[in-house]
């Protein structure tokens, strides 16, 4: 293993935004062992990063793409906001079980080869792509009859998300979230000669329509990260300009929350990003307020979660890692399954890391994870070894662990589809270059 000029800026870069953290937190008053916790755990992010660089000699691999949840995790130790407090001691254990079984495993080498499950000829997988598509847009259609307008036209009514969502129709909307795999499959598909250009164009056209009527963020990150992955696996990609695409979309998001903001108050956005975060340090700036409220508070309502199910001896025994099975036999809705409030991990939006303990306590988040990590380094190998049915998959790796500071987006309806209608499309198909028969 080599270090290269890149891996060493990179760490150094990294390093030098941590002692300014340091700096900066104690400056403004942080206690110095919540700094010391903070400084620690960035400092072991920082190496995660360097290790994985040297390792798979690529930016964007099953560790790198991690190390991000370890650096807010790092950060949530810093308490800025009143609905902080100290972690438990089964909190530490979760979060470090977390990182360290999924870190080993994904660190370690699998066979990448893909098993087979069910081998369509081209026409069949071009026929098959058809009919998700044909389906979502019948789907749009009852949806929208259900609707009365067309959700596009009506995009800056503030409750317009709430209304659609609430009109939705069961089990048919899983084919308008099967969109945000459209682009990719289909510009895959062209590549390998499936399906020609004016076809890809048009499946693009049709899904980008649809989706943007539907206003969830999640499936547009889904869309642009399966989309980014498929046009590098055929085609070179800069790294600079995929650096300063990320810290434009991070500029795009907060320009957005700015938008959202009424003016017209009489304090400042400033004020109001503390305020909304439940910060009284008037010292904090609109930054760290706002990684406070859409990070650190997310690990606060995690350590609340697992205080909550430590003091009621709870175990769900899976209903939180098979949620899509629960949600498609309707366990839920008819009663068979009840989940306590104050652990739903979805509204309560307590990170990924959360699940694995509610179901199976410190063994579930053990194993569960040492899953995740093997699943990401085996689709990261499928990937570079140019499977195209690793496309997807490796995408919805590097999804769920980006989403995993919110909630597990592993144990989703939308994930599980993916997955399986990406195998059976793209199974059997050769490697790049060797178009299957």
């Amino acid at each position: 293993m080599v270090l290269n000029k890149g891996v060493l800026k990179g760490g150094i870069l990294c390093l030098l935004v941590g002692v300014f953290l340091v700096y900066r937190n104690l400056n403004i008053g942080v206690e110095q062992s919540q700094v010391l916790n903070f400084g620690l755990y960035y400092l072991f992010g920082c190496l995660v990063l360097i290790f994985s660089l040297i390792k798979f000699k690529d930016a964007i691999n099953p560790i790198s793409i991690y190390v991000m949840f370890v650096f807010l995790m790092s950060y949530s130790y810093i308490r800025l906001s009143d609905m902080q407090l100290p972690y438990s001691i089964s909190t530490v254990l979760v979060l470090n079980l977390s990182v360290f079984s999924y870190l080993t495993f994904a660190s370690l080498d699998f066979n990448p080869k893909p098993f087979k499950f069910l081998k369509l000829n081209n026409e069949l997988k071009r026929i098959l792509l058809y009919l998700i598509c044909a389906a979502s847009f019948f789907t749009f259609l009852i949806e929208v009859v259900s609707f009365g307008y067309l959700p596009v036209l009506q995009i800056g009514a503030s409750d317009v998300y709430i209304e659609t969502n609430a009109k939705l129709v069961p089990f048919l909307h899983y084919f308008i979230v099967l969109l945000a795999f459209i682009p990719a499959w289909s510009y895959v598909m062209f590549k390998e000669t499936v399906i020609t250009k004016k076809e890809f164009i048009s499946l693009l056209i049709i899904a980008l329509f649809i989706l943007v009527n539907y206003l969830s963020r999640q499936l547009y990150l889904l869309l642009g990260i399966t989309f980014f992955m498929s046009y590098s696996f055929y085609n070179y990609v800069n790294t600079k300009i995929l650096v300063r695409g990320g810290l434009l979309v991070i500029a795009l998001f907060m320009f957005i929350g700015f938008l959202k903001f009424n003016t017209e108050t009489s304090i400042s956005f400033t004020e109001f990003s503390r305020a909304a975060a439940g910060i009284q340090n008037e010292n904090v700036s609109i930054l760290e307020s706002t990684f406070t409220e859409y990070s650190s508070k997310r690990f606060a309502a995690l350590d609340k979660m697992i205080k909550f199910k430590d003091d009621n001896e709870y175990l769900g025994f899976g209903i939180y890692t098979m949620r899509p099975l629960v949600s498609l036999f309707l366990l839920e809705k008819t009663g068979v399954i009840n989940r306590l409030p104050e652990l739903d991990s979805e509204k309560n939006v307590g990170t990924y890391a959360i699940d694995p303990y509610l179901d199976f306590g410190l063994i579930g988040v053990l194993i569960i994870n040492c899953i995740y990590g093997f699943l990401a380094s085996r689709y990261y190998k499928q990937y570079h070894e140019k499977h195209p049915e690793a496309i997807v998959k490796f995408s919805i790796i590097i999804f769920c662990v980006l989403m995993g500071m919110f909630i597990n987006y592993y144990n989703t309806m939308l994930i599980w589809l993916g997955l399986f209608f990406n195998k059976i499309i793209f199974g059997g198909l050769k490697k790049s270059g060797e178009r299957s028969q």
